[in-house]
């Protein structure tokens, strides 16, 4: 069809599992992919699967793709991307935690470098994207996978990344919860869709009214005396939720270690 749109070549080095989680939810949007060979079980296995193609090597991955997703080892990217057949007006995609994108640049050039936060949700195209700097072309990407959020400033991305950690660290609270509903009784699986169900709903509450603090929205729906304030006595008396805030420090301190 003469007017359809070009649909970028979406190249992959680095399939380990997040890799693996791009190409699951790319190939939905019936991107066209390219993955490097390293892990050849894998990249076979997805291959076959997603019907997506296996470069000879990470030379060919670049010179036959638009975008690249550099998915290795953080202290591998700048390695790894160096001395590529990188060209002008191509995308450069680090999503390895802490490393700059000075570094990234220096790799790539020509191309153009960015940074990015992807997670397994993408997969589901479900995925919330933080990247910098902004490009349409990476836009639509993450847009497409779930939702993009592009920054501008590399030191507003470095916070921004830290909630690809919060997003581990939910599955754990899911987990607390839904173990104490099964020593109750209730079956495992059910509690596990109930328990994530409301969070869900509690994003999407949070999401629709974003101008008020999300403490705010919980105020108003407190009853003194009620079953949801007595939960809350016993985590803010414990300092169970000021915990969050240390469990993010660390994860960001651990990022500017990697640097």
């Amino acid at each position: 069809m003469s007017g359809a749109k070009h649909r970028p070549t979406v190249g992959i080095i680095g399939v380990g599992f997040l890799g693996q989680c791009l190409v699951e939810g790319l190939s939905k949007l019936n991107r066209n992919i390219i993955l490097s060979p390293r892990n050849l079980k894998r990249t076979a296995a997805l291959s076959k699967r997603f019907n997506c193609t296996v470069a000879k090597n990470n030379s060919e991955v670049v010179a036959k793709s638009d975008l690249v997703i550099l998915a290795t080892l953080p202290k591998d990217i700048a390695i790894t991307a160096k001395n590529l057949p990188w060209r002008n007006n191509q995308c450069a995609i680090s999503i390895a935690a802490g490393i700059r994108l000075s570094a990234i640049k220096e790799a790539v050039q020509p191309a153009k470098a960015f940074r990015a936060m992807p997670i397994s949700a993408v997969r589901l195209l479900e995925g919330p994207t933080a990247f910098q700097p902004n490009d349409e072309r990476i836009f639509e990407l993450f847009d497409d996978l779930g939702s993009a959020h592009p920054l501008e400033e590399e030191t507003n991305f470095e916070i921004a990344s830290i909630f690809g950690a919060f997003y581990g660290y939910t599955h754990a609270l899911i987990d607390e919860a839904s173990n104490w509903a099964e020593l109750h009784g209730l079956d495992a699986r059910y509690t596990r869709v109930l328990v994530s169900r409301m969070l869900s709903s509690a994003a999407a509450n949070v999401i629709e009214n974003n101008s008020d603090r999300p403490r705010k929205l919980l105020d108003d729906l407190l009853t003194t005396g009620g079953i949801t304030e007595a939960g809350l006595k016993v985590l803010d008396l414990t300092g169970g939720l000021q915990k969050w805030q240390q469990a993010l420090n660390s994860s960001l301190n651990r990022s500017r270690e990697l640097e």
